[in-house]
């Protein structure tokens, strides 16, 4: 990612042009009660499409004071948040992780010149009003019950968009994502993480230009997204670490009052931010990672490659090249740095290794390994002029200083392992706090008990009592009769 010089906290907040909390139709709890009631059979048809991890997805709650925060950062020229430490952008592989959507594939175009079909006509749009109500989709998948055939899918979906992934202000879908739905078996190969990203980009940049009180667009992923990368309001991790999606791997959010947010937003520190997320063994072996990697390392531009284009007042109209010049620019200096982070990441796994392990050099003197710098970076560090000693002389200087930044993480690392024990130590207290007041708990009831059967036997006593009273007040009644008629 690209970093810039760090500014202080009342010059960010000048920058910022705020526009206060805001107002959504997204709405995760709808759609994971919708995902609640399908049959196994429909569950197999959706996972057809490209959308079955998305079915995996838990209830979450939004964080507002978290996600306006995070918007009020947003910059529009550099389509990228500005932070403290630096800049930081949204890419493809966050989408494809954190979703598990794919992201490259063919285009999700909306076009508008697009004819008006017999589809759009069934689900209530019409020609001049060309949208369909989320309540409308909801009302016709009840009606299809549990069959699993081509009209739930389509249904299935266009409620998944209108409330989950591509929501707008007014609550209603377009209906020409209608003319993408009609052939079905080309659903999965369409690049719909990618479009998610246009439509987030979309809607954050409308709400700091125009200040619009209703944003649309996947919340959710942002907010997951800022848990993934941002340590600030983020909860603990299921206990299920490799969950895939990670939008499936974190606990719901805590609540935060919005001065606490900005005053952590404002105090930000580098080590807070991860700038890149590191992929895990079992999610280099889903598809749509082995793909996205697979057009990086082709050298390809990452950037969504899927375009929603739409004329009505709920959304701008997004072009193929809707990123200037700034923006491409910056984007290549980030990818500059990102390779920057790789090369460390393979340095720091060759210092892990026995030191007097011998290295390879192949003719140019370059060591044969995976961590070698390739030819054409090193033409770009090295003077023509710059002998094979000097290069070597630059390589230990590189290998010195990551082994010093290795000893730092260590060091680190032993912090936090004693944080750890110190943690559960007082988790254990905790724990045994607990079950001497369960322990009380049951005395108390058994007490309570005990009073009980007093009051019972009191009660008992007291009846007799009462009833041996009457008795011998009636026996003395008696006698003073019988003393009075012998009188």
């Amino acid at each position: 990612m690209k970093r810039t010089t760090r500014k202080s906290s009342i010059g960010l907040e000048e920058e910022r042009n705020s526009v206060g909390n805001f107002s959504t139709r997204f709405s995760l709890p709808s759609f994971v009660r919708r995902v609640e009631k399908l049959t196994d059979d429909q569950r197999t048809a959706i996972k057809k499409t490209g959308f079955g991890h998305l079915l995996e997805m838990p209830t979450q709650t939004l964080n507002k004071n978290l996600l306006v925060e995070l918007m009020d950062r947003w910059s529009c020229e550099k389509h990228a948040f500005i932070l403290l430490p630096g800049e930081i952008v949204i890419t493809l592989m966050d989408v494809a992780l954190i979703l598990g959507l794919r992201v490259k594939g063919d285009s999700v175009v909306l076009k508008e010149d697009e004819p008006f079909s017999d589809l759009e006509k069934e689900y209530g749009a019409t020609i001049s009003n060309r949208k369909i109500t989320v309540s409308s989709i909801e009302n016709k998948l009840e009606s299809i019950g549990e069959i699993a055939n081509d009209d739930f899918v389509r249904a299935f979906l266009l409620f998944t968009f209108g409330t989950f992934l591509f929501p707008t202000a007014n609550g209603k879908v377009d209906s020409r994502y209608l003319s993408l739905l009609k052939d079905l078996d080309n659903v999965h190969q369409m690049a719909w993480g990618a479009a998610v990203l246009e439509d987030i980009i979309k809607w954050l940049s409308k709400r700091k230009e125009m200040n619009v009180q209703y944003v649309g667009s996947c919340l959710i992923f942002l907010q997951i997204w800022s848990y993934e990368h941002i340590d600030i309001a983020r909860p603990s991790l299921l206990d299920c670490y490799l969950t895939f999606p990670r939008a499936c791997r974190w606990e719901n959010c805590r609540s935060h009052q919005r001065k606490w947010i900005t005053t952590q937003f404002k105090e930000l520190q580098e080590n807070q931010i991860t700038w890149e997320l590191q992929l895990t063994s079992e999610e280099l072996e889903i598809d749509i990672i082995k793909e996205l990697l697979a057009v990086q390392n082709g050298s390809k531009p990452e950037h969504p490659s899927s375009i929603i284009s739409t004329i009505d007042g709920d959304n701008l109209i997004i072009s193929p090249h809707m990123m200037d010049k700034q923006a491409v620019e910056n984007r290549s200096e980030r990818e500059v740095v990102r390779e920057g982070h790789r090369i460390q990441e393979n340095n720091l796994e060759r210092l892990r290794a026995p030191e007097n392990v011998e290295l390879l050099t192949d003719a140019t003197g370059c060591p044969s390994s995976s961590s070698c710098v390739s030819e054409e970076p090193k033409e770009q560090l090295q003077h023509p002029s710059t002998s094979k000693n000097s290069s070597m002389n630059f390589t230990i200087s590189v290998e010195d200083d990551l082994k010093t930044r290795y000893q730092l993480l260590e060091e680190q690392n032993m912090k936090l392992m004693e944080e750890i024990d110190k943690l559960r130590s007082e988790n254990n207290l905790l724990k045994d706090q607990l079950l001497s007041s369960q322990q009380l708990e049951g005395q108390i009831i058994g007490l309570n008990k005990e009073v009980n059967d007093l009051k019972r036997d009191n009660g008992h006593l007291r009846f007799s009592s009462n009833n041996l009273v009457s008795r011998l007040e009636r026996l003395i009644l008696d006698e003073d009769i019988n003393a009075t008629g012998e009188m």
